[in-house]
C-alpha cells in the first residue's frame, strides 16, 4: 500500500470488480483508451482477472471519503523494439481534473529505477499533461492499436 498527501494506493484485487466494472462498461471513461468501447461485465469481470494476474496495479482511493476514483499501475509490454514496462492510469469520470491521475503516477514512478514508459494516445491531451506532469518526454510516435501513440519515457 502507498500513501499520499490525498490518495491511498492499494494494490488492486478481485475485490475491486464493481468500480472495474463501472469503468470498464463506461463509454466515457474508455474515451482516451487504445479499446475504449465498452465490455459487457463478464467481459470487465475477466480482464480484472488478468490484470491482478499479470499487472502490479493499484486501485486508487481518495481518502477523505473512500471512494475510488480509479486505478493506477505498472503493465509489462513486449513492443517490437523490445520488452518495457507501462505505467498507467484509468479514472473514473467523475474524479478527473483533481489532479489525482498525476499524484498517483508520480508515486508509483518513484517507486522503480528503470526506464518505464508509458503509451498515450496523440488524442489524449490530458493523459499527456499527466506524463509531463510526471517528468517524462515523447521519444516517438506509431501506430498503436489503430491509434497514432507517443511513447513517454521517464
Amino acid at each position: 500500500m502507498i500513501e499520499t498527501e490525498r490518495l491511498t494506493l492499494r494494490p488492486l484485487s478481485l475485490d475491486d470488480v464493481e468500480a472495474w466494472t463501472r469503468f470498464m462498461t463506461d463509454g466515457d471513461a474508455r474515451a482516451g483508451l487504445h479499446t475504449p468501447d465498452p465490455v459487457s461485465a463478464e467481459d470487465a469481470a475477466t480482464a480484472l482477472e488478468r490484470f491482478v494476474e499479470v499487472a502490479e496495479m493499484y486501485t486508487l482511493v481518495v481518502r477523505e471519503d473512500g471512494e475510488t476514483a480509479g486505478f493506477v499501475g505498472f503493465i509489462p509490454r513486449t513492443m517490437d523494439w523490445g520488452d518495457e514496462l507501462e505505467l498507467g492510469w484509468m479514472l473514473l469520470p467523475a474524479h478527473r481534473g483533481r489532479g489525482y491521475a498525476t499524484e498517483a503516477a508520480r508515486a508509483l514512478r518513484a517507486t522503480k529505477d528503470r526506464r518505464i514508459i508509458s503509451l498515450i494516445r496523440s488524442d489524449n491531451p490530458a493523459s499527456q499533461s499527466v506524463a509531463r506532469r510526471i517528468g517524462a518526454e515523447r521519444e516517438r510516435v506509431f501506430e498503436y492499436w489503430g491509434y497514432e501513440t507517443g511513447v513517454w519515457v521517464s
